[in-house]
């Protein structure tokens, strides 16, 4: 808290970040109009006392009025042009995702293509083999990338269609888990997945909470250390199924906690490690989670790991 306190306060850092000078920037402007406002009331409470001419104070205080809408003017100024930053940085991501889905498609489509003519007798030498197979796996990565920005599109704009059904967590999970064996073994990491038999199960679009586990699975495998160990737990509490995403890894400073689930956020001690990733998978958890009804928290320490928790109300029935 009193690190965010700090953060707050350090407004140039802040304008800098939005790229906005001093008297275009909400935070600089919001302290001048404080400073301001006290200072017009010193003013306004010397004058009445100073003079009993009541068209002095009349004037005094119409021109602190003045002066005071004129800032406003420039913080009203400020944020449109944050807003419309923002609103012409969204419209680029969707257009130049959308460009990119279809090359990556094809790409994915021709070494199916490749694949499929190698298992019928058409054999590749073992160097091509290997140059296949990292052709595939970066452009897995690609259209990963691809799909996440155009599914935040979708979040920020309202446009993100859930298809909800009643379905089981733990089949979801363990489905994840298998689907991120490549994972596992590039950094020879254990998974350890335990369920309480008989969990209720939860309303969601399937797809999106796969996406939910991917993400928070995904990530304790990536920051968890050579041969470390993540345990994935599901339990019911109360009338919700908790799951708890445990890992060893490098963990996250405490100082950047509150902005961890920002869009496009990467902790400094994360992208020291030089790990994957471009800030998008922990603020798509949350949007998608909000839409469910549930909830997500974690505790973090440096060196000593994280763990994330996820609250998921049970189906109702």
């Amino acid at each position: 808290m009193f690190y965010k306190f700090l953060d707050d306060l350090n407004f140039v850092s802040r304008c800098k970040k939005y790229n906005l000078g001093l008297w275009q920037c909400p935070n600089f402007l919001f302290l001048i109009m404080a400073v301001i406002t006290i200072a017009a009331m010193l003013v306004t409470n010397y004058v009445a006392q100073q003079y009993t001419d009541e068209a002095v104070t009349i004037v005094s205080v119409a021109g602190v009025a003045i002066l005071i809408m004129t800032i406003s003017n420039f913080v009203i100024r400020g944020v449109e042009k944050v807003a419309e930053a923002n609103i012409i940085k969204t419209e680029f991501i969707s257009i130049i995702s959308h460009q990119l889905c279809s090359p990556l498609s094809a790409i994915k489509w021709n070494i199916e293509i490749i694949e499929t003519e190698k298992d019928g007798g058409n054999n590749l030498s073992p160097k091509k083999l290997i140059f296949l197979e990292n052709i595939k796996k970066s452009n897995e990565k690609m259209l990963k990338l691809v799909s996440d920005l155009l599914e935040v599109v979708r979040i920020d704009q309202g446009r993100s269609i859930f298809e909800k059904k009643d379905a089981r967590l733990e089949l979801l999970a363990q489905e994840v888990i298998d689907d991120l064996g490549y994972l596992r073994a590039a950094k020879n990491v254990e998974v350890v997945f335990e369920s309480d038999k008989g969990l209720p199960k939860v309303h969601v679009d399937c797809k999106k909470m796969k996406i939910v586990m991917e993400n928070l699975i995904g990530n304790a495998i990536k920051y968890s250390k050579e041969s470390g160990k993540v345990m994935v737990t599901l339990r019911q509490k109360n009338d919700n199924v908790r799951m708890v995403v445990q890992d060893q890894g490098v963990g996250i400073p405490r100082y950047q906690h509150n902005k961890i689930f920002e869009k496009f956020f990467r902790s400094n001690n994360i992208s020291k490690y030089r790990t994957e990733g471009v800030g998008l998978g922990l603020y798509l958890v949350k949007a998608i989670l909000n839409n469910f009804g549930g909830s997500v928290w974690f505790e973090s320490e440096v060196d000593k790991g994280s763990t994330f928790f996820v609250n998921i109300p049970a189906a109702k029935g």
